[in-house]
């Protein structure tokens, strides 16, 4: 019986849990040539790397703020806004992090929002109340994650560390139900390396990535063979810069 004993192996299985009144669901890049594939590093063992890939996106069947008019979601905002920036400052202290905050979303764009892409319905409005928590390690970020996860109703994640946006950015974006104030709110949890960049050269990049589509649109005419090229070679440098940053936090064997 000894012997059978010192023969097993017990192997750790990470289990991720998703609330049961969600649906999982598949984060996919845009159908055209601005997609490129990344080739996720493989762990073999339980690391912060895999707990990380293994956080699942996943959205709820109904989201919806408590609150059908614009105004009546202003009024309740600011309170929402200090209980998401008390409990963000909580989850930062813990998990060696720190916290951004870029305060309410202006009114004037929300209003742009509901009646342009939301069809006119403000309870489907949910990143006025908003909050970036950002860490310097993957152990960390997950940390972060796990306390957000057990403080709040989790409504809504987006592991862009599982599926990349096309230039390269990757971020765990998570909307949550408040406890106090139930209203629906943006959480971002970042690494350090990355919000650097997204807040630096990149964000330079996008900012001339947008005046030539607006342009393209403004005119109702397709780009020209220029502007797409000037856009491949914005979009291929910041990649580079996105990689760059990332490959900092990668384990050694997995780092190129």
């Amino acid at each position: 019986m000894g012997r059978m004993f010192k023969a097993l192996i017990i192997v750790p299985i990470l289990v991720i849990r998703v609330p049961a009144y969600a649906e999982q669901f598949e984060v996919k890049n845009p159908p055209s040539s601005q997609s490129i594939s990344y080739q996720q590093p493989q762990a073999s063992q339980d690391t912060p790397l895999t707990e990380l890939l293994s956080i699942p996106s996943f959205r709820s069947s109904e989201i919806k703020q408590p609150y059908s008019h614009l105004a009546e979601l202003y009024e309740a905002a600011p309170k929402a806004q200090l209980e998401l920036e008390d409990l963000a400052k909580t989850i930062a202290h813990k998990a060696n992090g720190s916290v951004l905050s870029a305060g309410l979303k202006g009114q004037e764009r929300a209003q742009e929002k509901v009646e342009k892409e939301l069809n006119g319905d403000v309870t489907r409005l949910t990143d006025i109340v908003r909050i970036t928590v950002e860490t310097d390690s993957l152990e960390d970020l997950n940390s972060a994650y796990a306390q957000l996860a057990a403080s709040t109703k989790t409504m809504e994640v987006v592991n862009r560390f599982q599926t990349p946006r096309p230039s390269g950015y990757r971020d765990v974006k998570v909307l949550v139900s408040l406890p106090e104030s139930q209203m629906i709110a943006e959480v971002q949890l970042h690494l350090k390396a990355i919000s650097a960049v997204k807040n630096g050269k990149e964000h330079t990049n996008y900012e001339q990535i947008q005046r030539i589509e607006r342009e393209a649109n403004l005119h109702d005419r397709a780009m020209s063979d220029y502007e797409v090229a000037k856009i491949e070679k914005l979009r291929r440098e910041s990649r580079a810069l996105y990689d760059n940053a990332w490959q900092r936090y990668l384990p050694l064997s997995f780092a190129v």
